[in-house]
């Protein structure tokens, strides 16, 4: 198990990789837009920029906060409010404009620590879902809950390192990068008590959890 405070600068590290790529462009619109020698069209195009930046920027924080963060209600066995939770992941989608959202959570009977593991899962099956569809389900079986996110599309599969850390086992390019992720939905899972296994088929790949559903 790694230390938490490595752990921590490691995931401190992915939020600031994520937010840094809206806050470019919206950096570069804004020299669009008090760039004198252009004209309205140009401008026009740095204001529209600016807005898709912001949005971006606002639901990838929105999520990280939750996902990643120390919001309080993530780390809580309460069950969690389904509605506001998918309007989460609808808005992180729509940054992601090459990439179909399909939400099945068939259950209300999901906490708030679940619900962050499932945001988790999420976060890794973003890139194997590019220019495809990211399916995020969660469904009760017997006295189990079922959580699970596919991604299919032509480029799905899940990368050897991808692999690796949801195993414990530290990459051959270390932690950096997207490592962390898969990483820490591990230990999300663990403290959750649930079991989270991968699946790679043709033109898809998935990754499941299953633990006990929460008392009603």
């Amino acid at each position: 198990m790694m230390e938490s405070s490595r752990l921590a600068s490691y995931v401190a590290s992915r939020i600031c990789h994520d937010v840094a790529s809206p806050l470019t462009s919206m950096l570069q619109s804004m020299e669009l837009l008090f760039d004198d020698s252009l004209g309205p069209a140009m401008k026009a195009e740095g204001e529209k920029a600016l807005r898709t930046g912001l949005a971006s920027l606002e639901a990838k924080l929105r999520f990280t906060r939750f996902a990643l963060g120390s919001q309080i209600l993530t780390i809580n066995d309460s069950l969690c409010n389904v509605g506001e939770a998918k309007d989460l992941f609808v808005k992180l989608f729509a940054t992601y404009s090459r990439t179909e959202f399909e939400w099945q959570v068939e259950t209300r009977r999901i906490t708030n620590r679940q619900i962050r593991l499932l945001m988790n899962m999420t976060l890794i099956m973003i890139e194997p879902a590019a220019r495809g569809v990211c399916r995020v389900s969660a469904t009760e079986k017997g006295n189990k809950l079922v959580l699970d996110v596919e991604a299919k599309g032509q480029f799905s599969k899940l990368k050897e390192e991808v692999l690796d850390a949801l195993s414990g086992k530290e990459p051959g390019g270390g932690w950096g990068g997207g490592a962390v992720q898969p990483y820490f939905t591990s230990v999300l899972a663990q403290e959750a008590n649930f079991s989270l296994e991968s699946r790679l088929i043709p033109q898809a790949a998935g990754l499941s959890a299953i633990g006990a559903l929460p008392a009603t």
